[in-house]
C-alpha cells in the first residue's frame, strides 16, 4: 500500500482532529521515536484535470498541521511504498529531523517578490551620464574605438545598475532583518525582479515584519510587492544532500518547495 507524506512533526502522537487529505482520504501520524510522519493512503497519482485539486489538498492539511505542530513540509507528490519505506526514512534521518524541527519551532516562512521599473533606472543612469559630460575618452574615431567605448560605457551602465540594485535591496533588507531568524536573498533574478527572498520568522515577531513590509511597500512608488504567507519553513529545512535511502526512493528532493506548484494557487504570483 503507498503511502502519501505531507510532513513531518514534532509529535508521535494521534491527530489531534480529523484532517482530510488526498482523495478524501484520512490523514494520520506515523510515530518514530517523539516525531512523526504525517501521512494518508494513496491508490493514484494526480492526472493534469486533477493536479490543482491535488494542490489545494496537500497546501490545506499542511495549514492545519501548523495550527498544532512544528512541520517540515515535504514537497507535493512525495509517495512511499509502504509504512516500512517510511519507518527506514525515518531510522536513517530521526537526528537530521529532530535538530530541524528544534530549530524551526515557533517560526514560520515568509516570502517577499519586488519588481522594479528597470529601464526608468537606466534611463536615469544614462541621463545623469549626459549631465555630468561622463563620456569615455579615447582618442582618433575608428571603429574599433568607437566599439571600445561602447563596451566600456555599457558596462558602466551595468556595474552603476547594479550598484542601484544593490542600494534599494540592502534598504530594504535592513529592515526586514530586524525581525527574522534566518533569510535568503536572490537579488536581480531577472532586470525586473529587483529582490525574490525567503525570512523566516519567529511568529510573535510576524505583526512587526508585515509592519516593516508595509512601510517599505509605502516608501517606493512605482515598485511592485508581493508577501507571501506564513508558510511553514519550506526553504529553510536542511539535510544532508545525499541520501541512500532517498535516492533508492526516488525521492532525493523531499523537502524541495513547492514552487512549481504554488502558481496554481495564486502564492506565487505578483
Amino acid at each position: 500500500m503507498e503511502l502519501y507524506i505531507y510532513g513531518i512533526i514534532d509529535s508521535s502522537g494521534r491527530m489531534v482532529e480529523s484532517i482530510r487529505g488526498l482523495e478524501g482520504a484520512d490523514v494520520y501520524n506515523i510515530p518514530y521515536c517523539d516525531i512523526g510522519v504525517v501521512v494518508s493512503k494513496f491508490t493514484k497519482s494526480p492526472t493534469q484535470n486533477t493536479t490543482k485539486d491535488c494542490v489545494l489538498a496537500h497546501e490545506e492539511v499542511i495549514e492545519r498541521l501548523m495550527e498544532y505542530f512544528t512541520v517540515l513540509p515535504v514537497r507535493f507528490h512525495t509517495v512511499f511504498d509502504g509504512r516500512d519505506g517510511v519507518v527506514s526514512l525515518m531510522q536513517s534521518y530521526y537526528k537530521d529531523f529532530r535538530d530541524n524541527l528544534d530549530r524551526l519551532r515557533n517560526k514560520v516562512e515568509f516570502g517577499i517578490k519586488v519588481i522594479w521599473p528597470s529601464d526608468k533606472m537606466k534611463e536615469h543612469i544614462i541621463n545623469t551620464y549626459k549631465k555630468n559630460n561622463k563620456k569615455v575618452s579615447v582618442p582618433g574615431d575608428s571603429s574599433n574605438k568607437r566599439f571600445m567605448r561602447d563596451k566600456f560605457e555599457k558596462h558602466k551602465l551595468d556595474e552603476d545598475f547594479q550598484k542601484k540594485a544593490d542600494k534599494f535591496i540592502n534598504v530594504m533588507d535592513m529592515f526586514f532583518s530586524k525581525f527574522v531568524a534566518e533569510k535568503k536573498l536572490n537579488r536581480l533574478r531577472t532586470e525586473n525582479l529587483l529582490l525574490d527572498a525567503v525570512y523566516l520568522v519567529e511568529k510573535d515577531k510576524q505583526a512587526n515584519f508585515k509592519e516593516a513590509f508595509e512601510h517599505i511597500k509605502s516608501a517606493h512608488q512605482g515598485f511592485k510587492f508581493l508577501l507571501s504567507g506564513p508558510w511553514p519553513a519550506y526553504n529553510f529545512v536542511t539535510l544532508p544532500k545525499k541520501s541512500d535511502s532517498l535516492k533508492d526512493s526516488g525521492q532525493e528532493d523531499l523537502f524541495d518547495k513547492v514552487i512549481q506548484h504554488r502558481d496554481l494557487v495564486g502564492a506565487d504570483k505578483i
